[in-house]
């Protein structure tokens, strides 16, 4: 979960800083992202080959940091023979979004069950 979070905090980092016109700590970012999503996506789906995970919730959520993983892996790359401080290509800022969605959606998944669960807490407790 960790490493996820880092993932998600070093990519909005990058995006933020593209933004702002600083792109090549957005690149650095970018690369530090890189292996954390891959660790995160290998360890979300080590339990689901194992067969120890059998919430259909869990394999939607590795399966999205799976696709997730190509997405930055390119979104990196294309930047990588860039001198300077130049703007990403136009392909790069599309995978950053592109991971950015799939960040957002496997958030809101996982927030659909956490607050369901609450909620049938609170109302049993009544």
């Amino acid at each position: 979960m960790r490493l996820r979070l880092l993932t998600v905090g070093l990519v909005l980092s990058a995006a933020l800083a593209d933004a702002g016109g600083a792109h090549e700590p957005a690149y650095y970012a970018l690369v530090v992202a890189v292996p954390l999503a891959a660790v995160a996506a290998l360890g979300a789906l080590g339990p689901i080959l194992d067969g120890s995970t059998a919430e259909p919730l869990d394999r939607v959520l590795a399966a999205l940091s799976a696709v997730a993983v190509p997405f930055l892996l390119f979104g990196t790359a294309v930047r990588a023979p860039l001198l300077g401080n130049a703007p990403p290509p136009t392909i790069g800022v599309t995978c950053l979004l592109v991971c950015l969605a799939l960040f957002a959606l496997q958030a809101l998944l996982a927030a659909t069950t956490v607050v369901p669960r609450g909620l049938r807490a609170v109302l049993q407790g009544r």
